[in-house]
């Protein structure tokens, strides 16, 4: 065997495992929507803020439309998606995406992207997840301490 097929080999078992990622899983997609809908509603000032470090723009791959379930205003066909209420569309439609986190939703084939970004604010936004709050507070108390 050759160094180059294993290496191949490597390099596309990498990929299936970035693709495979946490939000690959239609609950955790889900939880995501839940967390958007949230954000849109509860915390608009982290929305507004995070909008302001992405750049881009959409592609109108109708990805976002897909992720849980074919929104019903999504028309047109698999090539060419259309948005039927564009101009009116939901505030989580509007600011998606709201964060990486929701760029790993689609597997990062988005037309947008974020920029570098100072970490936000305690009062605009602290969503812990269980498995991490631990390690997030390790990390304030040591930003805190420097």
């Amino acid at each position: 065997m050759t160094r180059e097929p294993l290496q191949k080999q490597m390099t596309n078992r990498r990929l299936r495992k970035l693709m495979r990622s946490a939000s690959a899983t239609r609950l955790t997609r889900l939880g995501s929507k839940i967390r958007r809908f949230f954000l849109c509603v509860v915390r608009p000032k982290y929305v507004e803020q995070m909008i302001q470090h992405r750049g881009g723009e959409c592609v109108s791959c109708g990805k976002c439309c897909k992720l849980v379930f074919k929104c019903p205003f999504l028309g047109g066909t698999d090539e060419n998606p259309r948005c039927m209420v564009y101009e009116g569309r939901p505030k989580p439609c509007v600011a998606f995406p709201i964060d990486e986190r929701d760029l790993a939703d689609v597997n990062f084939q988005c037309g947008y992207f974020f920029t570098d970004q100072t970490i936000p604010s305690p009062d605009l936004v602290q969503i812990p997840v269980p498995a991490y709050a631990r390690q997030a507070q390790t990390a304030t108390k040591l930003a805190t301490d420097i």
